[in-house]
């Protein structure tokens, strides 16, 4: 009986002791802090529905409205996302723009915006996949692939350059596209391609090749002008060949305006069809019959 005792007195010390053993692990347990958030984090502050302008000579000339901003508090730049902007590249004129996501300096007023679409007075609409943006001095530029769609012109090409002061824009390499007119649609290909605002025409320039339906043409440099909204004439410049069922017309220079649909070349010209070649002061091409014409011919037969 004595012995029961001290087994059962044993056991209640072993449970009490265990019980304070766990009052006293429990009452000491160490609290788990949360880790403090890194020095970038908290240098950055996230904003919403935020818009930043710059201006030039005290008039605003570039905007841009953003759903989100990451500014970072010890630099000038700013991370946005769901971009809307528009550009001021003349007194009359704005061009609207907007992106999935981008980058922007506030102090050198530069960015980056990708997924680009560039709305030009509605009547142009450029896609990129970036877009390097300097308000400051007017300068936009890529590397990327461009597409350019609209109703008298689409075209696609590779990298682009684009200053406000000169209003000019280049695109840099692999041109094609199509120009659509009132006589058909010319499609075309050439090393590079430049639209001048000012002059408003555009030129295609390096190995270039304009096709109709009843006339290609290969040259060196093709300048359209476009007048009311029309294209008004296009003038091919450096190895012209006129090429069309069959005959092939030579010269160094050829004019065609729409409105006559005439193309005429100069420049030393000639006409060779079959085994004949036949010079003279110019060389007509109609492009609604698809014939040639020579002005005072000499004619040079070749034997076989």
């Amino acid at each position: 009986m004595k012995k029961r005792k001290i087994i059962i007195y044993s056991s209640i010390s072993v449970i009490i002791l265990i019980n304070l053993l766990a009052l006293y692990f429990f009452i000491k347990k160490p609290v788990r802090i949360s880790l403090p958030k890194s020095g970038e984090e908290k240098r950055v502050i996230v904003l919403k529905d935020v818009k930043y302008s710059g201006e030039r000579h005290g008039v605003v000339d570039w905007e841009i409205k953003a759903q989100v901003a990451k500014k970072h508090i010890d630099t000038p730049t700013i991370e946005i996302e769901v971009i809307e902007g528009k550009y001021k590249p003349k007194a009359d004129s704005f061009v609207n723009f907007n992106g999935n996501k981008g980058i922007i300096d506030t102090q050198e007023e530069k960015g980056t915006v990708e997924d680009v679409i560039i709305d030009y007075k509605n009547a142009y609409r450029l896609k990129s996949k970036y877009m390097d943006f300097d308000f400051k001095n007017g300068i936009t530029t890529t590397e990327a692939p461009i597409d350019i769609q609209g109703e008298k012109l689409s075209l696609k090409g590779i990298g682009l350059i684009a200053k406000t002061d000169e209003e000019m824009i280049r695109i840099k390499k692999d041109i094609s596209g199509f120009v659509q007119t009132d006589k058909g649609r010319f499609k075309f290909q050439s090393d590079s391609f430049m639209y001048m605002l000012k002059e408003n025409q555009f030129v295609l320039s390096g190995r270039v090749v304009m096709k109709s339906e009843n006339l290609n043409l290969l040259c060196d440099k093709v300048t359209v002008k476009v007048k009311d909204n029309q294209i008004d004439m296009a003038t091919a410049d450096g190895n012209v060949r006129l090429i069309s069922k069959g005959s092939i017309a030579k010269g160094d220079k050829a004019v065609y305006y729409f409105k006559d649909d005439i193309v005429t070349l100069t420049g030393s010209p000639k006409l060779v069809k079959d085994n004949a070649e036949m010079e003279g002061n110019a060389i007509r091409y109609d492009m609604k019959r698809g014939k040639f014409s020579v002005n005072m011919p000499k004619v040079r037969i070749q034997r076989q």
